[in-house]
């Protein structure tokens, strides 16, 4: 299982590459639900995105031992770290992305050099496609979270959060961590319950999606058939990953889920307070909040905004809609 010396090894292999984003806070809604928020705001990160942190842990160790190029999977954003990894470490990328991701996903992820090769989401099998060209080209698969290397990156994101409090003084009750496969809760996590063991952590998903809470509920990773497809198209996952989940079983207290009309919601109060333009993806924590899913009163709260990568119509769209 991955530990905290592995995020502290990769955070210091990566961190030059790195922006240490920001945590924001609000005085009106710390007063609106009686709380200490702070928003840990990563869609002015690197990629515009968290998943910069776990392809160059990835990439960086894999290029230490040799690799030339990659092969990945993703709707959007792992496929934008990856190519920007590939790009700063001189490899090779390709990347199996569904043909409705984002236009500005697949347009900056070619931007970074990297070849893109589109499927059929729900219909064509990603996993089989990315394997069979890995096995053709001789390069390893770089999983969006079931790899120890993407999790220990990911945990970066939980360090400097760690620090935050750290140096601040103050001890974190709660963490909101959006949650597709499991990896940045999974690394966040380890980080959260070395430095401070009470802290309950709480995996968001979308509702028609919710694989990670119905696993933990259930206590073993447990598939959704048959989901409805949901504007979080970044956390479509149907079943947690099988490093992440035993980590996640073991640190998380449960898991959370939203619909996507209180996403909207949440992107909206984002934006109107904070001047922040969230993905639907990037918001699923502040919506737990805004939607009542969990009492924060009295509460230090840490809420993962993971992402901004959506395009400006969008965007309106969903803003208006809600």
């Amino acid at each position: 299982m991955v530990n905290i010396g592995d995020l502290r090894a990769s955070y210091e292999r990566i961190s030059n590459y790195l922006v240490e984003t920001p945590i924001l806070s609000s005085g009106n809604l710390n007063k609106k639900f009686e709380a200490n928020i702070f928003l840990k705001n990563e869609v002015d990160q690197l990629t515009g995105s968290f998943k910069i942190r776990g392809a160059l842990s990835a990439l960086s160790h894999l290029k230490s031992h040799g690799v030339e190029g990659v092969v990945a999977f993703s709707s959007g954003n792992h496929a934008q770290g990856v190519s920007k990894a590939a790009q700063i470490f001189d490899m090779k990328a390709i990347i199996v992305m569904p043909k409705d991701a984002p236009k500005n996903k697949i347009e900056k992820t070619k931007g970074n050099g990297a070849e893109i090769v589109l499927y059929e989401r729900h219909v064509q099998s990603r996993e089989e496609i990315a394997e069979q060209i890995a096995k053709d080209k001789d390069y390893p698969l770089v999983r969006p979270f079931d790899n120890q290397q993407i999790i220990a990156g990911q945990g970066s994101f939980g360090l400097e959060a760690c620090e935050f409090f750290l140096a601040n003084d103050i001890k974190p009750d709660i963490v909101l961590s959006c949650t597709s496969g499991g990896g940045l809760v999974a690394g966040t996590s380890i980080a959260f319950k070395h430095y401070f063991p009470d802290t309950e952590i709480y995996p968001v998903e979308p509702l028609t999606c919710n694989d990670t809470q119905i696993s933990l509920e259930n206590k073993t990773r447990t598939e959704i058939k048959n989901h409805i497809p949901t504007i979080c198209d970044a956390l479509e996952v149907e079943i947690p990953g099988k490093l992440t989940f035993p980590i996640n079983l073991q640190n998380c207290k449960k898991g959370l889920a939203v619909s996507d009309k209180e996403v909207c919601q949440a992107m909206k109060y984002l934006y109107e307070e904070f001047n922040v333009k969230s993905e639907p993806s990037g918001c699923v924590s502040l919506a737990a909040i805004l939607s009542n899913k969990i009492d924060v009163r009295e509460k230090n709260v840490l809420v993962t905004i993971s992402g901004g990568n959506v395009d400006a119509d969008s965007f309106d769209k969903y803003i208006d809609s809600a």
